[in-house]
């Protein structure tokens, strides 16, 4: 069985080897129980677009996936998989998003590097894909990215005689003098940016780790005894620096809503960032790919475009925040093959871009982010997706607790920063 397996796993990179080809047909001819019964999949993405997804694959392409999803809320999924799983009713693989990676290790099913070498899985994916990489294996196969990017109101910048959107973070005091508008009770009644916030902040759990990353921090490193925090570390990127990067990065953020600074921009009466981006009071919108469609409906007269997130000046190692979600085949699948027979069909080369027709996720493979995207938008997403970064997740609802109360202290004078910082990488350790 190994051997054939080994088969399936090449074929899905694109790799034809005449003789295994010949053992793994072989192999089916001896194992034809539930050869025609589709596996179960679970996952957050719409169900329509998956379901279409696979019949283009069909109909297009003439190959037979036999695969039947079933979408999931995104906020129990978790607790129904756990559940499914204890009752022996859980699907054979789950489309998984990388902040439930870490509470399914002991589930998936392992993928030994000598049947998938990590060579060949660094070759194929972007570097977030490497979250699915485990010292004993490969515990899933990325399948897309939905990285943070920026959008931003054409008008408004043209208006304050600023000629392109802002590519690193230096511009935006700048930016935000010339923009933001307040009252005498400062009152924000037009703003550069949403920054200094959190409840009222769309994707700021994202734009948060975004920025901690871009100064030098993975906020959670893989050891060999398990995963530790580095929120509260040193400089990864510069071992010479004093700096903490999470210090530093949260300077830069709550400064925009101090009243008292210049660049004052933010407050928690505010309506959601995205809400205010849509009604054209604000200028700059931190939101996820998969936005656009969802930004362009919701006001068609909104005159706006895309970049990518902005960088730390001079930086020499580019980020921004993406979600990623691979196929997880749990080890409780009592159809492992056939799922790894479906799966390499679903993430081919050829089969990727059909995927990506019914929105706007940006691939996990190096191949198709190469060829890149004719579309002005796409373009971009495909690009930040090579930079995108995450990090593995205990406790998504308690870490993004975490990190609103580090800013809310930061921003209410509940702790001065160095301290809300080290709360924060405190807490974070407590809970890893």
């Amino acid at each position: 069985m190994k051997n054939n397996f080994q088969i399936i796993l090449i074929s899905i990179f694109g790799f034809f080897i005449i003789l295994g080809i010949a053992a793994f047909s072989l192999y089916k001819a001896k194992n034809t129980t539930g050869a025609t019964t589709p596996i179960t999949v679970w996952g957050t993405i719409d169900a329509n677009n998956f379901e279409s997804f696979v019949n283009k694959v069909k109909i297009d392409l003439g190959k037979e996936v036999l695969v039947k999803y079933t979408q999931k809320n995104l906020a129990t999924l978790d607790a129904e998989l756990i559940e499914a799983i204890a009752s022996g009713a859980g699907p054979d693989a789950v489309l998984l998003p990388q902040n439930l990676l870490y509470r399914y290790y002991d589930k998936a099913y392992m993928i030994p590097f000598k049947n998938l070498p990590e060579r060949l899985f660094k070759d194929t994916f972007v570097q977030e894909g490497e979250l699915f990489l485990t010292g004993s294996g490969v515990m899933g196969l990325p399948f897309f990215i939905d990285p943070l990017v920026m959008y931003w109101n054409r008008d408004i910048l043209s208006n304050a005689g600023i000629a392109a959107p802002p590519s690193k973070w230096s511009e935006f005091p700048i930016l935000a003098e010339k923009i933001s508008k307040t009252d005498n009770s400062a009152n924000v009644l037009q703003s550069a940016a949403p920054l200094g916030g959190y409840k009222n902040i769309n994707n700021a759990k994202g734009l948060v780790s975004a920025l901690i990353m871009q100064a030098g921090s993975s906020i959670v490193k893989v050891e060999a005894e398990g995963l530790t925090s580095a929120l509260g570390g040193k400089n990864e990127f510069d071992p010479n620096s004093n700096e903490i990067p999470a210090i530093s990065a949260m300077r830069f953020y709550t400064d925009y809503s101090n009243p008292k600074k210049s660049v004052y921009s933010w407050n928690n009466a505010l309506p959601t960032s995205k809400q205010m981006f849509l009604s054209g009071d604000l200028a700059i919108y931190f939101g996820k790919a998969s936005e656009a469609t969802d930004i362009a409906e919701k006001n068609p007269n909104l005159n706006f475009d895309v970049a990518p997130l902005p960088q730390i000046v001079d930086t020499k190692n580019k980020i921004t925040y993406g979600d990623i979600q691979g196929f997880v085949i749990l080890k409780s699948s009592p159809n492992i093959v056939q799922a790894f027979t479906s799966i390499s069909t679903l993430i081919g080369v050829d089969t990727v871009p059909l995927f990506l027709n019914f929105n706007n996720f940006a691939p996990a493979r190096r191949d198709l982010v190469a060829q890149g995207a004719t579309d002005s938008y796409k373009s971009v997403f495909y690009n930040s997706a090579l930079i995108s970064r995450a990090w593995l997740d205990p406790n998504s609802y308690a870490t993004d607790m975490i990190f609103q109360n580090m800013v809310d202290d930061i921003v209410t004078g509940r702790e001065k920063l160095e301290g809300a910082v080290q709360k924060a990488s405190e807490e974070l350790s407590n809970l890893l």
